[in-house]
């Protein structure tokens, strides 16, 4: 299919004529890629409520499980660094098509391997998925909606909801339906099934000759103080919700004496809906305010987990999760239209997944810190340490993004 090209426009003086209306497959365009973002990043919670099932089965320690997840993250940064401008490269629905494949391969994985070894390929598979789906997809949706700013939104709320709705739908399956190893994945690789209507879909980028070329990531010089404001705003968010994703069931049986596998995923589910949902209230903030009021709230809401441990209270924890959720979902939006406003033209798939980057480092090195924490202290210290440096980190945020946006721009 021919890459899109913009009509020419008319001559002066000539009868205006109504626009083509728009054909079946350019009206599905932002629905399906909207709906292929979701699923694959629904995969990438949906383990979340099992966690708990295979540390029982496997005999594993919380350092392993939050090790299994770091995977999931290692997987989307590998992608991310190697081929984060793929699709600049060889058109939108080229990488989406693999990376569908790769959800789906994952979630094969997962069935038919239900050992230590099969959850560490399970998920590299599933992040490499991930990876190659976040920065294709947005910049995707960016060229197919005509309003930019509204594709950006899309795009930053449907990877909240997708990845809120992949826990909440495996923790009802693994509570209350049979084979909680196994049904959670056929359920997934069911939902993609539905993205192969990618190939129907325009697609506009004319793929470049040369065959596929590894990327290095890079920042434009001027957009260097804003990129750094937003990768550390969206490194503090996402640790609290890799927290929250990883290990939410060690904190529900050590510190609330909960072992509800339902439970689990509701408190992540709890944290991604807020982040989608916040991200909705704050559109009509400017990016700048909207990075700051995230990072405010998100030590807030850590406040109110470490302060649930403490009293054994689940309406409290559940409290801090949706209110540090929706400060993550705030700076999360804010900082990924800031981080969109500085890609230059050819540029935009590259710079979004340099983003993506910042975000799932965040996602996996405080977990694992935490872990290590976790079994070698108390709950409250480790909840302790790991609140403390997000504070620090959002304070640091705040402070790069109000000094950058206190200097006059400078012309690029």
């Amino acid at each position: 299919m021919s890459a899109i090209r913009p009509r020419p426009a008319a001559p002066a003086g000539a009868p205006a004529t109504a626009a083509p209306a728009p054909s079946r497959a350019s009206r599905a365009a932002v629905p399906t890629v909207t709906y292929v973002l979701l699923v694959v990043m629904a995969g990438g919670t949906v383990p979340t409520p099992v966690y708990s099932v295979y540390a029982q089965r496997l005999h594993l320690s919380p350092p392993v499980v939050a090790l299994v997840f770091a995977a999931y993250a290692g997987g989307i940064l590998v992608s991310l660094l190697l081929f984060g401008g793929l699709s600049d490269q060889i058109g939108r629905r080229a990488t989406l098509a693999p990376a569908l494949l790769v959800a789906a391969v994952s979630g094969v994985v997962f069935i038919a391997f239900p050992t230590l070894p099969g959850l560490f390929a399970g998920r590299v598979l599933s992040g490499v998925s991930v990876g190659l789906t976040t920065g294709a997809a947005t910049a995707y949706l960016g060229e197919l909606h005509p309003d930019r700013p509204r594709a950006a939104l899309i795009a930053s709320v449907t990877n909240m909801a997708g990845l809120g709705s992949g826990s909440l739908l495996s923790g009802l399956l693994v509570e209350y339906a049979p084979s909680p190893t196994v049904l959670p994945y056929v359920v997934l690789t069911a939902l993609l099934l539905p993205g192969l209507a990618l190939a129907w879909l325009p697609e506009p980028v004319a793929p470049r000759g040369g065959g596929i070329r590894p990327q290095r990531l890079s920042v434009p010089a001027a957009a260097r103080r804003t990129f750094a404001a937003a990768a550390v705003a969206v490194f503090a968010s996402f640790a609290l919700l890799g927290l929250l994703a990883s290990l939410a069931g060690n904190f529900l049986v050590e510190g609330l004496h909960d072992h509800s596998h339902l439970a689990v995923g509701l408190v992540a589910f709890s944290a991604f809906g807020s982040a989608g949902t916040a991200q909705l209230f704050a559109v009509r903030l400017p990016p700048r305010t909207g990075l700051a009021v995230g990072m405010a709230c998100v030590p807030l809401g850590l406040g109110l987990i470490v302060a649930g441990l403490s009293a054994a209270s689940l309406p409290l924890f559940l409290c801090g999760s949706v209110l540090g959720g929706a400060g993550a979902g705030t700076s999360f939006k804010s900082g990924l239209a800031l981080v969109a406003a500085q890609a230059r033209p050819g540029r935009v798939s590259e710079l979004v997944s340099g983003y993506f980057v910042a975000a799932y480092l965040g996602l996996t090195l405080p977990v694992v810190g935490v872990a290590v924490l976790l079994s070698h202290g108390t709950l409250m210290a480790a909840a302790g340490i790991f609140a403390g440096v997000v504070t620090v980190l959002c304070a640091a945020s705040i402070a790069v993004t109000a000094a950058v946006g206190s200097r006059p721009p400078r012309p690029t």
